[in-house]
Parts: structure tokens; C-alpha cells; sequence
């Protein structure tokens, strides 16, 4: 097992042993619902179960027309290219994601699709595909470290930026990725730091014009 992926669980346990130290064995149910999602997401990047990664990294539905594959005598599918996607890191209602589009000719799209002959994928669902990485109510959790936040807080915030760009950094060499945009963990965190000093509203940065 990779050694980061290792060192990223073991500092979580010990940020929501540290939490209850300090809260005297009391955990709010706010602080465990980010914990638990963290650690969801976590499970997902160390065992990719359960998760639309598994529909993006199936060969049976790649274009294996346009991606130069065949498939062997024994049934695997072989590629000389990989299916192109665009990766991008925002907030939104639900708390942090991370989004992957695909490419058609020479843009991306948002939209259902099937067997289309310029698609790398044979078809392309965004209910299911298209949200590969969540951390629920981060977005709200950041905001409440700044009004009542404690060391566990800040820890845990750190933990979720590591894992969403461990995250990212790996599927991004798993497939033919043509860019990575948008705001991370931590440029959030710096966001809504700068905007308190300012007395300014907080708001979900756009990151770009798809539906979401």
C-alpha cells in the first residue's frame, strides 16, 4: 500500500483522537460528519470502491475505435491511448468535489451522451460519472473554524486538502487528462479567511459554467 495513502489514515485517527481530548471525550455531530465524509473519501482514493472512478477506468465503456484498443483473445482490453477528461476542484451546495468531464473533438461537454463517434467514452452519464470526490459541508466546516474552531478543526482541514490532492494527482496520471482547474482546499480556506478580514460575504467561487 502506498505510504502517503498510509500516512494519511493514520493522521486522521490521531486529528479525531486529539478532537476528543480536547473536547473532553464530546464530539460535535458536525465535526463527525466531516470526519466521516473524510474518511470516505479516503476509503475511496486508497481502495476505489464504490465510486464513479470505477465507471471512468472501465475499458468496456471507452471508445476503443477512437482510443486505438482491441481487446485479446483472453478478453482484456488494450489501449494505445486514454480517454480524455477535464479534472475540476470546487465547492458547492454539497461541500468539496472534485469533477471530471470528458472531450468531444475539441471541447468538453456536460450533457448525456452515447455512441458518438468523436467520444472517448462509449457513453457518458453526469449523474454518475461526473462526480468522482466529495467531502460533505467542508465549505460550512471551514467557515465555522474561523467563529469557533480549535486545533483538531484546523488539522482536519489540512487532512482533507492532502487527501483531495492525493486524489487528484493519481487520477489525473490514470487517464488523459487535459487540465486541472479551480480552487483547492486550502485556496478556499485562504478565501474565506480574506473576505472575514475584509467584513465581506462568503460565497461559493464559481469554477466554471456547466450545470452542476
Amino acid at each position: 500500500m502506498n505510504s502517503e495513502i498510509i500516512e494519511l489514515e493514520k493522521n486522521l485517527r490521531e486529528i479525531n483522537r486529539l478532537k476528543k481530548k480536547i473536547n473532553f471525550g464530546e464530539v460535535s455531530n458536525f465535526y463527525h460528519a466531516v470526519s466521516t465524509s473524510l474518511g470516505l473519501a479516503e476509503g475511496m482514493y486508497k481502495y476505489g470502491f464504490d465510486n464513479s472512478l470505477d465507471v471512468l477506468m472501465n475499458k468496456r465503456n471507452w471508445n476503443l475505435n477512437k482510443l486505438g484498443g482491441s481487446e485479446d483473445k483472453i478478453g482484456d482490453i488494450h489501449c494505445e491511448n486514454k480517454p480524455r477528461i477535464s479534472i475540476y476542484k470546487l465547492f458547492t451546495k454539497n461541500g468539496f468535489e472534485v469533477h471530471c468531464l470528458p472531450w468531444i473533438g475539441d471541447r468538453e461537454f456536460d450533457v448525456a451522451m452515447t455512441d458518438h463517434p468523436q467520444m472517448d467514452f462509449k457513453y457518458w452519464n453526469p449523474a454518475s460519472m461526473k462526480v468522482v470526490f466529495r467531502i460533505s459541508h467542508l465549505h460550512s466546516f471551514i467557515q465555522h473554524y474561523f467563529d469557533h474552531g480549535d486545533e483538531a478543526d484546523m488539522m482536519l482541514i489540512k487532512c482533507a486538502h492532502h487527501i483531495s490532492e492525493s486524489f487528484i494527482q493519481d487520477i489525473s496520471q490514470k487517464l488523459n487528462t487535459q487540465k486541472v482547474y479551480g480552487i483547492s482546499v486550502q485556496g478556499f480556506f485562504e478565501f474565506v479567511e480574506t473576505q472575514l478580514e475584509k467584513k465581506e460575504d462568503i460565497y461559493l467561487p464559481k469554477v466554471y459554467n456547466f450545470r452542476h
